[in-house]
């Protein structure tokens, strides 16, 4: 005797049919998905940084780092830039992996530069050049008991300043080519004899020493 059909009434029914409704769509949900891409295979692309000066170079104090490329982002270099990562050989010469259109960036406390690459730049004898730029003189001031917020700084040569406080005395940036640069500049404080003195600036932090004189 044949057994009896499925009845279709009941909740065994019922959860059975709704489990063959959820196989059906996972298989056709299934069937529909693309097979994960893998990632493009990294390529080895060798980087030369040029016009850091040699005992810099040397100094185990420069890095580089990489970070995917981001069109946008060429207005802010803080932004353009990853941390850094790589120690920057005595040579000059890195090799770096990279699988993706990359910004590499050298950092230092005196000079930084940038280069972009994509995976297709690299390979062979190709080497890539990074050219070191020096960063604005920055300066800072000790006036020994003189407190600095009554210091006034005007450029006499090599700035255009004015009358500028502590504070505000801009960044100096150096010519192209040059690696120092010698300003004279003017001191005034109240109470104080004016005093104007020539400092020789190198890229990144100055510390000036400034001594004025009180009025007898």
């Amino acid at each position: 005797m044949a057994p009896p059909p499925l009845s279709t009434r009941g909740p065994g029914a019922a959860a059975a049919l709704a489990v063959s409704v959820a196989l059906l769509f996972t298989a056709s949900v299934s069937d529909g998905m693309a097979p994960e891409q893998s990632a493009p295979p990294a390529v080895t692309c060798r980087v030369q940084v040029q016009e850091l000066p040699a005992v810099l170079q040397m100094s185990g104090d420069y890095q580089l780092s990489t970070k995917v490329f981001e069109p946008n982002a060429e207005a802010s270099p803080e932004r353009a830039c990853g941390d850094p990562q790589q120690p920057l050989p005595a040579s000059g010469e890195a090799q770096i992996e990279i699988a993706a259109p990359v910004t590499v960036c050298l950092h230092g406390a005196a000079y930084e530069g940038a280069l972009q690459l994509s995976p297709s730049d690299c390979g062979a004898d190709a080497v890539h050049v990074i050219h070191a730029t020096p960063k604005p003189a920055k300066l800072s001031f000790q006036a020994g008991a003189l407190p600095l917020s009554e210091l006034s700084i005007s450029c006499v040569a090599g700035c255009p300043y004015q009358s500028r406080t502590v504070e505000t005395f801009p960044e100096l940036p150096f010519p192209r080519g040059e690696h120092e640069l010698i300003v004279e500049l003017e001191f005034r404080a109240r109470g104080h004899r004016r005093a104007v003195e020539e400092f020789k600036l190198s890229p990144g932090d100055n510390l000036l020493r400034v001594s004025l004189q009180r009025f007898l």
